[in-house]
């Protein structure tokens, strides 16, 4: 999965972090291309149905943002979803794909939509009662109000990772720094940005949507509260946040690696972690990382691996089975995290120990 990116992105790879599972995508195929008027598909409404076109709907909504689609056209819009703890993304490809499918995502009410492009395009976008319809370039990335979007049209082929920050979101953010609330973001309710971190995120994003199940909660926390402060403090009023100095104590080191240990299968948030030891999510990731040298979602890998490393001294327990007990997503999963990190496959290092 690491390293294939879009055919429509033109972008180049970068390096992939290690990752378990833990997510979850939701994608439906349209059999024949058709939908019954004002027929709900897994979150998107598709009204005014055509007969015998390609493309049956003028407007699809997809999580209440009404998306206006060309009537007379044989692209194809295909949405997916990808969910895992405070992470939700969606990958909305529109004439790039051979099949339309739709995805379920929940409430997009009072948020923002950090969105990155994979291709040249120009769409139509109506937020807040103004018209923004400038071409935009491959690579750029957007902050979008979706509680002011009264429709978006598309009117080239166009392909975006979309990443939600809730409202919410941004206020835990901001109590767990323990600054006030931010109040905005950007500098217009649609702010378009050539930004090179955001490009990165998505990219880092992108692969699970194909394999979700690979993608650990620890992680996805990881990634979100990153781009949540980075936001925040680049392109809204987050005040300048408390410093952070000092590892975790000696029993709050021992209980997270502990609690770590007891959830190497099924994974875990980092905000449970950090509230059973008293902290808040982003002083225990800090402190964490000061303690151990690796962040949360590291130590987590490194322990699957060694208990990996522990069960292949027993023969009687296939790969597979060793990488269910172990928290890996499935063998396919095992061996590319082992080979990654110690440079063997699982079957040539137990064939070593032999």
């Amino acid at each position: 999965m690491f390293g294939r990116y879009p055919e429509s992105a033109g972008l180049a790879p970068l390096v992939q972090e290690p990752s378990e599972g833990g997510a979850r995508t939701r994608q439906r195929q349209f059999s024949d291309g058709k939908a019954p008027f004002g027929a709900v598909l897994h979150g998107a409404v598709m009204r005014e149905v055509g007969v015998a076109l390609n493309i049956n709907v003028s407007t699809v909504d997809i999580a209440t943002v009404p998306i206006n689609l060309p009537r007379y056209t044989d692209r194809k819009l295909a949405v997916r979803a990808l969910a895992c703890s405070q992470l939700v993304a969606a990958d909305i490809s529109y004439g790039f794909k051979p099949v339309e499918t739709a995805a379920a995502f929940p409430s997009w009410e009072d948020a923002y939509s950090i969105g990155v492009r994979f291709n040249d395009e120009t769409s139509g976008i109506f937020v807040g009662g103004k018209n923004y319809a400038e071409p935009h370039r491959r690579g750029e990335a957007h902050i979008l109000y979706l509680s002011g979007v009264e429709h978006i049209d598309f009117s080239t082929p166009r392909h975006t990772i979309e990443i939600l920050l809730r409202r919410s979101f941004l206020r835990e953010i901001a109590d767990d720094l323990e600054v006030p609330d931010v109040s905005y973001l950007g500098h217009s309710l649609f702010h378009v940005s050539n930004d090179p971190l955001l490009r990165q995120l998505a990219l880092r994003i992108y692969p699970y949507f194909d394999e979700p199940e690979t993608l650990e909660p620890l992680f996805a926390d990881h990634l979100i509260w990153g781009l949540g402060i980075y936001v925040c403090a680049h392109y809204g009023d987050l005040a300048a946040r408390r410093r952070l100095v000092g590892g975790l104590s000696t029993w709050q080191e021992r209980l997270a690696k502990d609690i770590i240990e007891t959830r190497l299968v099924g994974g875990l948030g980092l905000a449970e972690v950090a509230a059973l030891c008293g902290l808040r999510t982003s002083q225990f990731a800090h402190a964490f990382k000061r303690s151990t040298g690796v962040a949360p979602y590291q130590w987590l890998l490194l322990r699957r691996l060694a208990r990996a490393r522990e069960l292949f001294t027993n023969h009687h327990i296939s790969l597979a089975d060793i990488a269910m007990m172990c928290g890996f997503a499935d063998q396919a999963h095992l061996t590319r995290m082992f080979s990654r990190h110690l440079g063997i496959t699982p079957a040539r290092y137990r064939l070593a120990l032999q």
